[in-house]
Protein backbone atom coordinates (compact mmCIF):
# COMPACT_ATOMS: atom_id res chain seq x y z
CA UNK A 1 0.00 0.00 0.00
CA UNK A 2 1.38 3.50 -1.06
CA UNK A 3 0.27 6.76 -0.68
CA UNK A 4 1.47 10.17 -2.43
CA UNK A 5 0.55 13.47 -0.91
CA UNK A 6 1.93 16.90 -3.27
CA UNK A 7 2.36 19.66 -2.04
CA UNK A 8 1.37 22.91 -3.56
CA UNK A 9 4.58 23.25 -5.81
CA UNK A 10 3.52 19.56 -7.26
CA UNK A 11 6.76 17.92 -5.04
CA UNK A 12 6.62 14.89 -2.86
CA UNK A 13 5.78 15.88 0.68
CA UNK A 14 4.94 11.93 1.96
CA UNK A 15 5.23 8.26 0.84
CA UNK A 16 4.01 5.32 3.01
CA UNK A 17 5.14 2.11 2.68
CA UNK A 18 4.08 -1.30 3.95
CA UNK A 19 6.29 -4.42 4.49
CA UNK A 20 6.11 -7.16 1.48
CA UNK A 21 3.65 -9.62 2.11
CA UNK A 22 6.37 -12.47 0.84
CA UNK A 23 8.05 -12.22 3.93
CA UNK A 24 5.07 -13.48 5.94
CA UNK A 25 5.06 -16.38 3.63
CA UNK A 26 8.60 -17.47 4.38
CA UNK A 27 8.78 -16.63 7.68
CA UNK A 28 5.69 -18.97 8.27
CA UNK A 29 7.81 -21.91 6.06
CA UNK A 30 10.75 -20.72 8.35
CA UNK A 31 8.38 -21.44 11.64
CA UNK A 32 7.17 -24.93 10.62
CA UNK A 33 10.81 -25.97 9.95
CA UNK A 34 11.68 -25.33 13.06
CA UNK A 35 8.52 -26.70 14.91
CA UNK A 36 9.26 -29.95 12.99
CA UNK A 37 13.15 -29.78 13.96
CA UNK A 38 11.96 -29.44 17.62
CA UNK A 39 9.86 -32.09 17.38
CA UNK A 40 12.21 -34.56 15.76
CA UNK A 41 14.90 -33.43 18.29
CA UNK A 42 12.64 -34.44 21.15
CA UNK A 43 11.76 -37.86 19.96
CA UNK A 44 15.51 -38.23 19.44
CA UNK A 45 16.93 -37.15 22.65
CA UNK A 46 14.31 -37.54 25.16
CA UNK A 47 13.30 -41.01 25.86
CA UNK A 48 9.91 -40.26 27.91
CA UNK A 49 7.01 -40.17 25.49
CA UNK A 50 4.99 -38.01 27.93
CA UNK A 51 7.73 -35.41 27.71
CA UNK A 52 7.76 -35.94 23.89
CA UNK A 53 4.18 -35.01 23.71
CA UNK A 54 4.58 -31.96 25.85
CA UNK A 55 7.16 -30.15 23.57
CA UNK A 56 5.16 -31.47 20.42
CA UNK A 57 1.58 -30.29 21.44
CA UNK A 58 3.91 -26.80 22.47
CA UNK A 59 5.75 -26.36 19.93
CA UNK A 60 2.83 -26.81 17.69
CA UNK A 61 0.42 -24.71 19.45
CA UNK A 62 3.55 -21.56 19.35
CA UNK A 63 4.18 -21.81 15.96
CA UNK A 64 0.35 -22.04 14.47
CA UNK A 65 0.01 -18.78 17.65
CA UNK A 66 2.95 -17.17 15.74
CA UNK A 67 2.56 -17.75 12.65
CA UNK A 68 -1.53 -17.56 12.14
CA UNK A 69 -2.28 -14.84 15.01
CA UNK A 70 0.84 -12.76 16.00
CA UNK A 71 2.41 -12.33 12.61
CA UNK A 72 -0.29 -11.11 10.33
CA UNK A 73 -1.23 -8.63 13.24
CA UNK A 74 2.34 -7.44 13.50
CA UNK A 75 2.50 -7.15 9.54
CA UNK A 76 -0.76 -5.26 9.86
CA UNK A 77 0.81 -2.75 11.62
CA UNK A 78 3.88 -1.53 10.74
CA UNK A 79 3.72 1.50 8.37
CA UNK A 80 7.14 3.65 7.28
CA UNK A 81 6.19 7.20 6.25
CA UNK A 82 9.01 9.06 4.36
CA UNK A 83 9.37 13.01 4.02
CA UNK A 84 11.34 15.49 2.94
CA UNK A 85 12.59 15.79 5.97
CA UNK A 86 12.70 12.40 7.92
CA UNK A 87 11.38 9.15 8.22
CA UNK A 88 8.87 7.64 10.74
CA UNK A 89 7.72 4.48 11.74
CA UNK A 90 4.80 2.70 13.20
CA UNK A 91 4.59 -0.66 14.70
CA UNK A 92 3.53 -2.74 17.58
CA UNK A 93 0.56 -5.40 18.55
CA UNK A 94 0.15 -5.28 22.13
CA UNK A 95 2.58 -2.53 22.66
CA UNK A 96 2.46 0.68 19.99
CA UNK A 97 5.76 2.14 18.66
CA UNK A 98 6.05 5.26 17.18
CA UNK A 99 9.70 6.39 16.09
CA UNK A 100 11.04 9.49 13.75
CA UNK A 101 14.10 10.34 12.36
CA UNK A 102 15.54 13.27 10.75
CA UNK A 103 17.53 12.94 7.78
CA UNK A 104 19.90 15.31 9.19
CA UNK A 105 20.67 13.24 12.24
CA UNK A 106 21.84 10.22 10.22
CA UNK A 107 24.91 9.64 11.19
CA UNK A 108 25.52 6.47 8.39
CA UNK A 109 22.79 3.79 6.65
CA UNK A 110 23.54 -0.09 6.92
CA UNK A 111 21.15 -2.23 3.76
CA UNK A 112 20.78 -5.76 4.57
CA UNK A 113 19.45 -7.97 1.91
CA UNK A 114 19.08 -11.90 1.63
CA UNK A 115 19.94 -13.91 -0.95
CA UNK A 116 16.50 -13.72 -3.42
CA UNK A 117 15.09 -10.86 -1.13
CA UNK A 118 12.66 -9.96 -4.27
CA UNK A 119 11.16 -13.19 -3.64
CA UNK A 120 11.51 -13.34 0.83
CA UNK A 121 11.05 -9.57 1.66
CA UNK A 122 14.05 -9.68 3.55
CA UNK A 123 15.28 -5.99 3.05
CA UNK A 124 16.27 -4.00 5.90
CA UNK A 125 17.27 -0.10 6.37
CA UNK A 126 19.40 0.58 9.86
CA UNK A 127 19.48 4.24 10.14
CA UNK A 128 22.03 5.13 12.93
CA UNK A 129 21.52 8.11 14.36
CA UNK A 130 22.98 9.93 17.82
CA UNK A 131 21.78 7.41 20.65
CA UNK A 132 20.31 4.79 18.83
CA UNK A 133 19.01 3.32 15.87
CA UNK A 134 15.87 3.18 13.51
CA UNK A 135 15.24 -0.13 11.61
CA UNK A 136 12.98 -0.66 8.88
CA UNK A 137 12.41 -4.17 8.45
CA UNK A 138 10.59 -6.37 5.61
CA UNK A 139 10.91 -4.02 2.95
CA UNK A 140 10.02 -4.37 -0.69
CA UNK A 141 13.43 -4.28 -2.72
CA UNK A 142 11.79 -0.92 -4.54
CA UNK A 143 10.70 0.56 -1.35
CA UNK A 144 14.31 -0.05 0.01
CA UNK A 145 16.00 1.60 -2.67
CA UNK A 146 13.71 4.39 -3.00
CA UNK A 147 13.92 5.10 1.11
CA UNK A 148 18.14 4.87 0.61
CA UNK A 149 18.11 7.51 -2.18
CA UNK A 150 15.21 10.04 -0.34
CA UNK A 151 17.69 9.53 2.65
CA UNK A 152 20.77 9.72 0.56
CA UNK A 153 19.66 13.27 -1.18
CA UNK A 154 18.64 15.16 1.71
CA UNK A 155 21.42 14.54 3.45
CA UNK A 156 23.12 17.63 5.43
CA UNK A 157 26.86 17.13 6.07
CA UNK A 158 28.02 20.09 8.86
CA UNK A 159 26.74 23.42 7.27
CA UNK A 160 26.32 22.54 3.48
CA UNK A 161 23.77 20.67 2.02
CA UNK A 162 25.04 17.43 -0.23
CA UNK A 163 23.36 15.82 -3.02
Amino acid sequence: MRKLDLNARGGLRMKQYAPDRHCLSTLRILITAAVVIIIFAAKYFIPIEKIVFIIMISAVSIGCFEMFIHLPLYFSSIKYTATETEVMKSSGVFIKVHQSVRYSSIQYTTIISSPFSQYTGFNFIIFFVYGGQLRLLFLKQSDAKEIIKLSGSISVKGDRYVP
